[in-house]
């Protein structure tokens, strides 16, 4: 009879524990997945600016026109995270565009994950910086060379 009294609550003891790492686990995941979705939208955004800069048709505007448009790219499309900061930077001919943003996370200090900054999201981009024109009259100028 003893016995039987002790067993009763062992199972709601359990499942108690059971449901708690459920639930953490899920919502470990949709914060996961979270991160996973900003990183990529980060990185195409970054690219997108840096591409559509890059193929000005004047070289010196390249850097302004990304400063201008990073923002309006970046958008509001991101879950989670807070505001996305962006730079440029050119280096010879090409140019590249840095992001970062940071997921808001619930409790930070438990959720980290590799380094002491947390859910920091840091993506680059590179694109060279050409001209369309002068590469389409430089082909057409070769084809008209070798086909008399």
């Amino acid at each position: 009879m003893l016995l039987n009294k002790m067993k009763k609550g062992y199972m709601s003891v359990e499942a108690s524990f059971i449901i708690t790492w459920t639930v953490f686990l899920f919502v470990f995941l949709i914060y996961l997945s979270f991160y996973s979705y900003d990183k990529c939208v980060l990185f195409q955004d970054a690219y997108a600016v840096c591409f559509r800069g890059s193929i000005q048709k004047q070289e010196d505007k390249v850097v302004p026109y990304i400063s201008a448009h990073i923002q309006e790219q970046f958008g509001r499309k991101y879950f989670g995270v807070g505001q996305v900061h962006g730079s440029v930077d050119r280096e010879g001919n090409s140019t590249s565009v840095t992001g970062e943003c940071q997921v808001k996370v619930p409790i930070h200090h438990i959720f980290t994950l590799y380094d002491k900054e947390g859910w920091k999201i840091r993506t680059q981009a590179k694109a060279q910086i050409i001209n369309p024109t002068k590469v389409i009259r430089k082909c057409r100028w070769v084809s008209n060379m070798i086909d008399p």
